[in-house]
């Protein structure tokens, strides 16, 4: 069961890409078959943005890695309502993508840098 759902905005990012990072965090009481509490979980959810819900009260189902102590989820399943949901971050493709770009335009300017007064 969820429990203290909060949702907050970070900066994250370097100095010249500047971005936000949308956290959730809350706590999973975890309950044995008859409904007793055993133990506190405490979650957390990283990424640009969100698809789905969670309330307090909801049941939920995560699994993820524990980092310090927390629970680190990219998705988990909403029993009460039955919504799936995840946290959205950019693809490995897209930043992939970008170092590329800039190590060829690196490569462009040291080219053209050593042809001297060629351009």
């Amino acid at each position: 069961m969820a429990r203290g759902v909060q949702l907050r905005t970070e900066l994250g990012g370097t100095s010249d890409n500047v971005g936000t990072i949308v956290v959730c965090t809350f706590r999973i009481e975890v309950q044995d078959a008859t409904g007793v509490s055993v133990g506190v979980v405490p979650v957390e959810m990283r990424g640009r943005s969100f698809e789905g819900s969670v309330g307090d009260g909801d049941r939920v189902r995560a699994t993820g890695k524990v980092k310090r102590g927390t629970l680190r989820v990219k998705e988990l399943l909403n029993l009460t309502t039955g919504a799936e949901v995840s946290a959205k971050t950019t693809p490995v493709a897209v930043g992939v993508i970008a170092v590329l770009i800039f190590i060829g335009f690196v490569i462009f300017i040291i080219v053209m840098a050593s042809q001297g007064s060629e351009w």
